[in-house]
């Protein structure tokens, strides 16, 4: 079984097409969403209308749920909410929080199992950047995902697969933005270091051991980055062009 793992595009449209592209080529037999998927000052209904045919399992992250409740603190959130439309809305109201597939054999979350949405599963970023979180942080992190032998989340933008005891942990990174600053829980700097569009396969192996596949897609990042500094965002255009802030 090849599992694909989609995150945080962000409504960055030119960096999930290339991204979708390159996915065709890996045939997976699933592809699964782990949200913040519309948000940015990039095109926020584009991305929408390809995320909804794509027509696979997609929960919300955070920016679902800040669109939802009206919840403007985030600039991304208030540019995208008045390009999106009714139909855009009750789709992403239907997203659940978290899925089980695979017969429970995989678990997926944007933020971490047993800490929500806007929980760090891998990350540690109290030095104001991020840094890998040790085992004995992760463990209750996954506290709820029962038999699943791969949990896959998003949030932080940072590619990684980790093992934890029997369990693969599979961060895709981010399709659509590379870097980011945030407030909370402290405040700190996401850096990939590169401006590619990220996602992940994860394939299944004898005795249910999972092997990873970690993509960087090359796209137009330039293109991408002028329409963020054309929408009024230039910190995102260079965190897009350059994967740093």
């Amino acid at each position: 079984m090849r599992v694909a793992v989609l995150a945080d595009a962000h409504g960055n449209l030119l960096a999930l097409e290339a991204v979708l592209a390159d996915l065709r080529a890996q045939a997976p037999d699933l592809v699964v969403n782990l949200g913040d998927l519309f948000t940015g000052p990039f095109d926020p209904a584009g991305s929408a209308d390809a995320q909804i045919a794509l027509g696979c399992p997609t929960l919300a992250g955070n920016h679902e749920r800040n669109l939802l409740e009206g919840d403007d603190a985030s600039s991304s959130v208030a540019f995208a909410r008045p390009l999106l439309s009714e139909a855009h809305m009750r789709w992403t109201k239907s997203l659940p929080q978290t899925l089980r597939l695979a017969d429970d054999e995989v678990f997926a979350c944007h933020g971490s199992p047993a800490g929500g949405d806007l929980d760090y599963l891998l990350e540690d970023v109290t030095s104001g950047r991020a840094v890998f979180a040790p085992d004995d942080a992760i463990r209750p992190r996954l506290a709820g995902i029962g038999s699943a032998r791969l949990v896959l989340c998003g949030h932080t933008h940072m590619q990684r697969a980790v093992q934890v005891g029997a369990v693969t942990v599979v961060n895709p990174g981010s399709i659509g933005m590379p870097a980011y600053t945030d407030a909370t829980p402290v405040p700190h700097a996401i850096e990939t270091g590169s401006p590619h569009a990220r996602y992940a396969v994860a394939t299944r192996g004898p005795g249910g051991t999972w092997s990873v596949d970690l993509r960087a897609v090359v796209y137009d990042w330039d293109r991408a980055a002028q329409q963020a500094q054309a929408n009024g965002s230039p910190g995102v255009a260079r965190w897009t062009s350059t994967g740093r802030v």
